[in-house]
């Protein structure tokens, strides 16, 4: 009994060494994206989605606070708190952090930058349906599968939520 629960403990660690290596190296690539700033959509685009859909998942969102450690609690709380299934915590950077949403065997992964002024969602990866069709330079997803946007929108907006409570308590 003991030498198998000690395989399945080497098992566990190999695989969550795996993962981390996966983050590393998908945040080393990705390291070139830009700081939060307002979105904006070039029209010029073809084969895109809505322009309703993109600045539902990639519209910047005012902080309300200048308190960094308030901003990253806030995007944790969203990922807990948001409506239907929740986005685990799959690493961060300074500015950063990246979120994972797994749902029937694919996964999107979020990248949730944050500086004192602003919050901003990005594409950082996806699998099987979830793959950007048309990232742009700055993890813009103009193009992506309808569940990408639903599930990161209801992301954005739990987010949005959290700092609007963070915001309404500094200012009491």
């Amino acid at each position: 009994m003991g030498l198998a629960r000690e395989s399945e403990c080497r098992v566990f660690r190999g695989l969550r060494m795996k993962n981390v290596l996966i983050v590393v190296l998908l945040s080393w690539a990705a390291g070139a994206l830009a700081d939060p700033g307002p979105l904006v959509i070039d029209k010029s685009k073809r084969g895109r989605a809505s322009d309703g859909d993109i600045e539902a998942v990639h519209q910047e969102i005012a902080t309300g606070t200048t308190d960094l450690r308030k901003i990253r609690l806030a995007i944790v709380n969203g990922m807990l708190e948001t409506k239907g299934r929740a986005w685990t915590y799959e690493g961060e950077g300074d500015g950063y952090i990246l979120a994972r949403f797994d749902y029937r065997g694919h996964t999107i992964i979020s990248r949730i930058e944050y500086n004192q002024e602003l919050v901003q969602l990005k594409f950082h990866a996806g699998s099987e349906a979830y793959e950007c069709e048309n990232l742009q330079e700055d993890g813009v997803c103009y193009k992506n599968h309808r569940g990408y946007f639903n599930y990161t929108r209801n992301l954005r907006t739990s987010i949005a939520s959290n700092l609007q409570l963070v915001s309404a308590g500094a200012s009491s």
